[in-house]
């Protein structure tokens, strides 16, 4: 990887500000620009697009034009936070073999300025491009919900991502009140890393306490996230990486100390929806694809002086923490995480990488790992990086399912005796609404239940649920005990 660029705007009439495929043209060339040599745009035979909150059908056959690359084959990727990755992998390998010399991977937002439009009633002259189908398609996996959890609410990330929250402070044995602190505070580390992350959208310095506590501009989403530990992705940014060969590196005569080498990914996907997972509490299948990543590059979790775990929600850095082995107190991000440093809808990992690159060019022969979360915990991905190169050369691998942990059976029209395995409460402009409980039963397997019961809303915020023994009703009502 020889070229990385990051950008953001802010602006207050969006009519002023740049659409999203100009933030990423300039990107583009901010990535060109920071290998020193801004010829490269014109080797590319490569240029790959993950997709966003826009309405372009190919825009990477708009940057092939307008950066002046007339061989590079377009790419676009769907929604998953694993995506970035995939198009890694694929130009790595590709390179490596020989099939490619030189590829553009770059994504952007402008979500701040588009809302910002709409609440005006102003229409925004973003470019309306005509049907075109790229030449590489980086999707085909199963959906990652089904008919089943939408219709009992788990339908928005946050509700989801609580689900893991509380089965993990119910197997910790923590307390809801420590539970919530502990959880603060990490998020307080990352807000401290985005006050000197020169490309972070939020650069304020955040207290645990003025993350946890609610308040008007900081409602509760999904117990126990408040607004600021979630992913914000109402942000205007972009970011682009150019990965090329060593051997086009050199021609080009870019310094061998703007080099950073990609050693070794892995990627899990189609691992188990939500109601056939075998808990909560834990991820195997997260350790199973990050050791192999490190083993592939010859190292481990302790030799990797950085990190940049994938931080949607608290409870997709603790699950990483825990089954990689990585000591809580440690950095867990090089740029802030989603909920400060931004989350570009489907973006992020493209500036977590490009912020690793700054920090591995900086510190010569440093390792870093990269982690992306797709899904409701459905696809996982891992990249490990080094300003030295690997001595045995890039290795990739996706990790069948069929080695991921055991599932359980889920029984939809499930009546009678269960045990409250986890919860998620839904809010609705700072009011909860509903719980969505997962409850196990007698059997080993799982059913959901409903209940908008305003005593056990409340109880759901001051006493555990979790464990207690309940009954299912019909229609999936449920009675806690």
């Amino acid at each position: 990887m020889v070229g990385a660029s990051q950008l953001l705007q802010r602006v207050e009439d969006p009519t002023t500000g740049a659409e999203p495929l100009a933030l990423m043209e300039q990107a583009a060339r901010g990535a060109a620009e920071d290998c020193g040599a801004p010829g490269i745009l014109e080797q590319l035979d490569g240029i790959y697009v993950p997709r966003g909150l826009w309405g372009y059908t190919n825009p990477a056959a708009i940057l092939r034009e307008r950066l002046g690359a007339p061989r590079a084959r377009t790419g676009m990727a769907p929604i998953s936070g694993t995506m970035v990755q995939r198009m890694l992998a694929h130009a790595a390998c590709a390179i490596a073999a020989g099939r490619q010399q030189a590829v553009l991977i770059v994504g952007g937002e402008a979500e701040r300025s588009k809302r910002r439009a709409w609440r005006a009633g102003v229409d925004l002259a973003w470019t309306d491009q005509p049907e075109s189908t790229p030449d590489l398609d980086f999707g085909g996996e199963s959906p990652f919900t089904n008919r089943v959890e939408l219709t009992k609410g788990l339908t928005r990330p946050a509700a989801v991502f609580s689900l893991f929250e509380n089965a993990m402070r119910h197997a910790r044995g923590e307390s809801l009140h420590d539970h919530v602190r502990r959880i603060s505070e990490l998020w307080a580390g990352f807000s401290k890393v985005s006050v000197d992350n020169p490309h972070a959208w939020s650069r304020a310095p955040l207290s645990a306490d003025e993350i946890a506590t609610p308040s008007p501009d900081n409602a509760l989403v999904a117990w126990p996230y408040t607004k600021r530990m979630c992913a914000n992705m109402v942000v205007d940014q972009a970011a682009a990486l150019l990965i090329c060969s060593s051997r086009l590196a050199d021609r080009l005569g870019i310094a061998p100390e703007r080099r950073v080498y990609l050693h070794a990914s892995t990627e899990a996907a189609e691992l188990p929806l939500l109601s056939n997972r075998k808990d909560f509490a834990t991820a195997p299948e997260l350790a199973q694809a990050g050791a192999r990543a490190l083993e592939l590059a010859g190292v481990s979790a302790a030799d990797v002086e950085h990190l940049d775990l994938y931080s949607c929600f608290p409870a997709a850095v603790a699950l990483a923490q825990a089954e990689l082995g990585l000591d809580p107190g440690r950095r867990s991000t090089v740029t802030g995480g989603l909920a400060f440093a931004g989350g570009p809808f489907n973006s992020y990992v493209l500036h977590s990488t490009a912020s690793m690159i700054e920090r591995l060019r900086a510190e010569p022969g440093a390792r870093g790992l990269v982690t992306g979360v797709g899904g409701f915990f459905t696809k996982l991905a891992f990249s490990v990086l080094s300003s030295a190169p690997p001595p045995d050369g890039y290795r990739h691998e996706d990790v069948p399912r069929d080695e991921c942990v055991p599932r359980r059976v889920y029984h939809e029209s499930y009546v009678g005796p269960a045990r409250v395995e986890t919860y998620a409460l839904h809010y609705s402009d700072g009011t909860p609404e509903a719980l969505t409980i997962a409850c196990l039963t007698p059997d080993g397997g799982r059913t959901w239940a409903v209940s908008d019961e305003a005593g056990l809303l409340e109880a759901a915020t001051q006493e555990e649920l979790c464990g207690r023994s309940a009954q299912v009703r019909e229609a999936g009502g449920i009675e806690v005990e």
